[in-house]
């Protein structure tokens, strides 16, 4: 399971089997086994993969299929510059996103009333 969890984050990504291998310090042969299946990995690489991904072992092993970590880049982005808000940076974001769905949920159901 986790051959196909290595593709899928790395297609989202948008990342080559060299530029993951270089991040791990191997070869692009050895990664390309990984996520082939035909090799397994070891703790270091599952728990740098994992970190990298910012996802939990757990799902990168396909013991759940859930992963409320694994985000879209900008996604990670945006949750790192939020940490970095006061309470009142925090409320305010917390506004503007609320305002903003209820406008994009509006607009869906104006457009469905058209049709």
């Amino acid at each position: 399971m986790y051959a196909l969890r290595l593709r899928e984050l790395r297609d989202r990504y948008n990342l080559t089997q060299q530029e993951i291998a270089g991040r791990l310090q191997l070869s692009s042969d050895a990664y390309s086994l990984y996520e082939l299946g035909k090799r397994q990995m070891n703790y270091e690489t599952l728990c740098l993969l994992a970190d990298m991904y910012d996802i939990s072992i757990d799902y990168l092993l396909g013991r759940c299929d859930s992963n409320a970590v694994a985000l879209e880049h900008e996604e990670h982005e945006i949750i790192k510059q939020y940490r970095l808000l006061d309470q009142r940076g925090r409320e305010t974001v917390k506004a503007n996103l609320v305002f903003e769905v209820s406008c994009t949920l509006k607009n869906k159901v104006a457009a469905k009333s058209a049709i």
